[in-house]
């Protein structure tokens, strides 16, 4: 199984639980962890792009600063304190500078 084990990391205070979430790496390792539902981790919603776009708001992730830094925003899903089956989000390293 694919996964990011997040014990000893950066984001591991940040673990609530099993849930569906979103995991900030630069430079290859965890930075932030934001949960789709921060409310109920466990519980899955659908979320509008504005809803999304205001958690990462909430959670204060600075998208100008993660395009310097040549950030990967992943999506997947976290139990048993690993971000298991990753997939790409916002890949900053393939975005251009304005």
């Amino acid at each position: 199984m694919n996964h990011i084990n997040l014990t000893n990391t950066k984001v591991e205070g940040q673990y609530k639980g099993a849930g569906h979430a979103f995991l900030v790496m630069e430079d290859g390792a965890p930075t932030k962890l934001i949960y789709e539902n921060p409310e109920y981790p466990a519980v899955s919603i659908e979320l509008s792009d504005d809803e999304l776009m205001e958690i990462f708001i909430n959670n204060e992730v600075d998208f100008e600063v993660l395009e310097r830094k040549q950030a990967v925003i992943l999506m997947g899903t976290c139990s048993c304190y690993q971000f298991a089956f990753p997939e790409v989000f916002i890949d900053f390293k393939d975005e251009t500078l304005a």
